[in-house]
């Protein structure tokens, strides 16, 4: 699978399946684009995890590579799990873009896409988490028409989470 998706500046990335040799880079990714959150004080996993780690995430399920020309400048992976009810869910994790490219609809462009991927796949909800103290997420994932359905403490995490979900 290979795609292209256009963000609101006109600029062009592709988006593909990652590969083995991804992972350093991924590893990468994900530690810089959490690193506000971890200003906040907030330990998730994203923020400190190691290659061992990145590579057990990512055999959870698919991820999701985002490339301008051939630098990755993001990732998500999705796995089918749900954390509330019996219902067919794709679950979101390790969504990061580099802070260079935040702001510019990147990562609204991926989630239209990720959502219109497991729409397309017969599930029946997407299902995500985030911190309850981080209020520019939490807001984000509301007004992308996501409802909190239950809440959650991780082990190890210094915060309680918000758990959403979004019929499709």
């Amino acid at each position: 699978m290979e795609t292209e998706i256009i963000n609101k500046n006109g600029n062009r990335f592709s988006l593909r399946w990652a590969r083995e040799s991804d992972v350093s880079v991924i590893r990468r990714i994900v530690n810089q684009a959490y690193k506000e959150l971890a200003d906040m004080g907030l330990n998730y996993t994203a923020t400190f995890q190691d290659e061992d780690e990145t590579r057990t995430r990512m055999a959870k399920g698919r991820t999701l590579v985002i490339e301008e020309g051939d630098v990755v400048v993001g990732t998500i992976l999705m796995f089918e799990e749900n954390k509330i009810s019996a219902r067919r869910s794709a679950y979101l994790g390790q969504f990061g873009i580099l802070p260079s490219h935040k702001k510019l609809g990147l990562g609204s462009r991926v989630m239209d896409f990720m959502e219109d991927l497991a729409r397309s796949e017969g599930y029946e909800c997407i299902q995500l988490d985030t911190a309850k103290p981080a209020e520019h997420l939490v807001q984000l994932y509301l007004k992308r028409g996501y409802k909190i359905v239950s809440d959650t403490r991780f082990e190890g995490k210094t915060y309680e989470s918000w758990i959403f979900e979004k019929d499709l």
